[in-house]
């Protein structure tokens, strides 16, 4: 009976009651008479009378903040729709800018002759100057001391630039269903399920003058736009797509739902500005014109100068000489447009596929590329820009696999100037050239995907390719460089290598040109060996490469098994950032640091251009805690959104305290000193989730902290730098990834059992007629995302002989591989995998090292997402990719994403498990 009385106990109030219990079990013993349920029937009254009352707390709380919400987003709306009445000025136009190129490039591509009279050694051609200048150079082989300039920073790139700037907040309405429509959209050939509000296709514009206006943008905010937006948001994430890919979505919405060119840039207009970007409409006569600011700098298209802000005429309508428009934004809108394509595109039906052919060097069989049409045309959309968007762009997955895969064991066991070498040649003599005037009739640099699908390419569009190669198949650090009509590559050797060189930001760089026809390393185009060419810095963020290799490195070294690094990135001033938590003792250069009570403490670093370790501060917690986002300033600052409970401080010096689980805005200033910390501490109820935003300047000065009920509200945690250089905080607070609670105990902590909790999760998840492989996976996923949970392989042996015996015969690789993960426990939200004799794993196409550390979330109830921290990497035998998640559906959908540049790819696990 004493049994049947703790079975019958709520878990959360028995978890609560296991001290007391241990401590009256004697008297129960001896006093059996009594009714078994009297010692506790206060207890659980007092309980649930607690529970009701936090419900009842964050059921007004969610109605207050609803309240607040609206009232805050009307009177904003109100404000624009009466800034608009009285708000415009005629504007002058600035006439396009055409992409700088000074003289014709070569019409024919050159091919080396060497001189074998000439000893080529290293001259320093300096870093960029801002005109190339015609320069004396000394005799190749008499060296000459050479007074150098003051050298000039080059355009730098932040490496991890978000493939899509921080999605808006809005809230659904409750009642916006009954107002709703489905639509397809054409979107580059493939097709685009949205759902819009149907009223909006009515919404008209009869004059044009700013009361019209005003009037348009009053009736727009009443109609339900954040059903439009939701789903516009879910594709662009599905699919990748940046800024330029969420404007074009828009703006062919606006032609299926509108008929009239001013009806459809007044649509486009009002759904990017409550998409948080800062378009302005501008009217000349009876016209309505679209404004668009960007990031970068855009060719070919006429501008307005703004308040200091170039605003690009989207119709590109040269005759519009002054235009009417208006200089502040609403106030939701905070975003440029972004073109950087930093994450590889998901497009992947397979009958939107074309082949393209290459031949790699001393080869005849070609290598077939599957393209994505899609992809192509929506990369030739692009208005001309700078050339760093393209030299940073992703390449798609299907092009960038099948050329590695190719590549990689052709380059195998080289060194670094062999295989160098081979990608050189293979530039050179596998591509067709022809000048973008002669083959376009215009400016056009290709993104790294686009020179196997046009037939001919220039110098530009092999540097592109180039670098690319070079740095993710050999892990060295690259950059372009460009002449007066010209542009080539040079690469960082780890050893000196003979040939014209050049010194930027400290580091030696070695010219390797890519449309120079089998001219070796170090070799320059004799039309240019007499000038100073331009530096351009390329993101280098490559799994391989080796400043970052040089930077893990050294973190490690005598830290093994007790230093993580978690997560990465790289200030606008080139710094490099580093952050992750230690356990037990380290040591980092000559100081020595002790995890604070045994518990997960965790660390941020900052590293110069060279790899040089700048400064190392440990943050400690308390209890556990986990750095759940992460980014960089502009001037090296460090932002971090850390889950925690207990307390966290740093340099003896308290930041935080919460009993309950709770978030930590830290900002950390270039000098390792805290400038802004925050806690988020919102109390919820179990089951429950709060999203919160905040904002702060760059010296942690709020500006504004909202909370949002998550059943209204998705997006994931973040932080995000925006164009004010203001900080932009996201995160959601209740179970929370990395901190959740304690798992859930059968019957006593005596008689607890990992197999017979994971059955009863099983029994319930069958009733719900789940794809019956994703019934034990999400069941043992249950049991693991709950702090202390923990799994040996020997349960996982006994769960597959009992409940389907034939496991073993039908999958021996998986069964092998399940039983070989010989330990797994989750200690503070982190999940730690231990192999059997240290030995990797293969899984399915994973490869799960040793010691491998993953996080457990539950986005929905139909959903897991397993989080990989490190040590687990996808791919083939051949070229393996770091593991960022997967995504694990009820219906037995898996989705796998990794690598920088978020290559996902989706497959039914019934595919892979008998």
């Amino acid at each position: 009976m004493q049994k049947a009385a703790i079975a019958n106990l709520k878990s959360k109030a028995m978890k609560r009651l296991l001290s007391l219990i241990a401590l009256i079990g004697v008297t129960l013993l001896s006093t059996a008479q009594i009714d078994q349920d009297d010692p506790f029937k206060k207890m659980d009254e007092q309980y649930k009378a607690r529970m009701d009352k936090m419900n009842q707390d964050y059921a007004a709380r969610m109605q207050r903040m609803q309240e607040e919400y609206d009232a805050r987003l009307k009177k904003m709306n109100q404000a624009f729709k009466k800034y608009l009445k009285k708000g415009f000025e005629e504007v002058e136009q600035t006439e396009e800018k055409v992409k700088p190129v000074e003289v014709p490039k070569p019409i024919k591509q050159p091919v080396y002759k060497p001189d074998k009279n000439i000893e080529v050694k290293p001259v320093d051609k300096l870093d960029p100057i801002k005109e190339p200048e015609r320069v004396d150079i000394p005799e190749k082989h008499d060296p000459v001391e050479i007074e150098l300039p003051e050298p000039v920073k080059p355009e730098l790139v932040i490496a991890d630039a978000a493939a899509f700037s921080i999605s808006p907040i809005f809230m659904v309405p409750d009642d916006a269903k009954a107002y709703t429509k489905s639509l397809t959209i054409d979107f580059f050939g493939s097709p685009a399920e949205l759902v819009v509000d149907k009223r909006m296709s009515a919404l008209t514009i009869k004059t044009v003058k700013p009361t019209s206006f005003a009037a348009y943008w009053d009736d727009f905010t009443g109609t339900y736009y954040q059903v439009y937006l939701e789903s516009l948001l879910t594709y662009a994430e599905d699919k990748n797509l940046n800024d330029w890919g969420i404007y074009q979505l828009i703006d062919l919405t606006s032609k299926q739902l509108h008929t009239t060119a001013n009806g459809r840039t007044m649509w486009t207009w009002a759904m990017l500005n409550q998409a948080g970007y800062q378009a302005k409409i501008g009217y000349s006569g009876s016209a309505v014109h679209l404004l668009l600011p960007f990031m970068q700098e855009v060719y070919e298209k006429p501008f307005y100068n703004i308040d200091g802000t170039n605003f690009y005429l989207m119709s590109g309508q040269k005759s519009v000489k002054n235009i009417m428009t208006y200089a502040a934004d609403f106030g939701g809108a905070t975003k440029k447009v972004d073109l950087h394509l930093p994450f590889a595109l998901n497009f992947t039906d397979e009958s939107n596929s074309i082949t393209r052919k290459t031949t790699l060097p001393n080869e005849s069989q070609p290598l077939v590329l599957n393209m994505d049409k899609t992809v192509m045309a929506f990369l030739d959309s692009y208005p001309p820009t700078v050339n760093t968007v393209y030299l940073n762009a992703a390449m798609s997955a299907s092009v960038k696999e099948a050329l590695y895969e190719h590549i990689q064991p052709r380059i195998e066991g080289k060194s670094e100037t062999q295989a160098v070498t081979y990608l050189l040649n293979y530039l050179h003599n596998s591509f067709e050239y022809k000048t973008d005037r002669d083959q376009f009739n215009r400016e056009k640099m290709f993104f790294p995907d686009e020179i196997f699908y046009y037939p001919y390419s220039d110098c530009e569009d092999r540097t592109v390719l180039f670098t690319r190669l070079v740095n993710e198949l050999l892990g060295l650090d690259a950059i372009a460089i460009t002449y007066f009509s010209h542009m080539a590559a040079a690469v960082s050797f780890s050893t000196s290598i003979e040939g014209y060189s050049f010194l930027v930001d400290g580091r030696r760089y070695t010219i390797t040109d890519p449309t120079y026809i089998n001219a070796p390393i170090g070799s320059v185009m004799p039309d240019y060996e007499g000038y100073t060419p331009m530096a351009i810095k390329i993101n280098n963020d490559s799994r391989l490469n080796n400043i970052w290799q040089t930077i893990a490195r050294s973190l490690e070294k005598g830290n093994e098994g007790h230093m993580f690094i978690a997560d990465r990135t790289v200030a606008e001033n080139g710094k490099m950032m580093v952050t992750g938590w230690f356990t037990g003792d380290i040591t980092i250069g000559r100081s020595r640091y002790t995890a604070f009570g045994g518990t997960r403490d965790l660390w941020f670093a900052t590293f110069g251009q060279d790899g040089t370790l700048e400064w190392f501060t440990p943050v400690n917690c308390s209890n556990n805690g986990f750095t759940q986002a992460f980014n960089a300033g502009r001037e090296g600052n460090i932002y971090a959104l850390i889950n925690y409970n207990g307390s966290v401080s740093m340099n003896n010096r308290r930041l935080a305290q919460s009993q309950q689980t709770a978030h930590l805005v830290l900002g950390l200033s270039s000098r390792a000193q805290p400038i802004l910390n925050e806690t988020i501490d919102f109390e919820v109820p179990e089951g429950k989730k709060l999203a919160f935003y905040g904002k702060y300047k760059a010296d942690g000065t709020k500006i504004d902290l909202l909370s949002f009920p998550t059943d209204k509200v998705n997006f994931e945690p973040k932080i995000t730098i925006d164009s004010k250089n203001e900080v932009v905080v996201r995160g959601v607070v209740g179970e929370i990834e990395g901190l959740t609670k304690e798992v859930p105990i059968i019957l006593s902590s005596a008689d607890f059992s990992a197999e017979a909790q994971i059955e009863s999760y099983m029994k319930a998840y069958e009733q719900q007629r789940m794809n019956r492989h994703m019934v034990a996976l999400f069941s043992t996923l249950k049991l693991l995302s709950q702090n202390g949970g923990r799994i040996s392989g020997i349960t996982v042996r006994n769960l597959m002989n009992k409940h389907n015996p034939d496991f073993y015969k039908e999958n021996p690789d998986v069964y092998k591989s399940l039983l070989s993960m010989q330990f797994v426990i989750n200690d503070g939200g982190v999940v730690k995998v231990e192999t059997y004799k240290g030995r990797s794993v293969p899984l399915f196409s994973m490869k799960i090292k040793n010691n491998s550390n993953l996080q457990i979330i539950k986005p929905d109830e139909d959903s897991y997402q397993i989080k990989f921290l490190n040590g687990v990497e996808v791919g083939k035998a051949i070229v393996w990719y770091n593991l960022n998640s997967i995504t694990l559906a009820s219906d037995g959908e898996m989705v796998f994403d990794y690598d920088t540049d978020h290559t996902r790819r989706a497959v039914n696990i019934d595919e892979v498990i008998n």
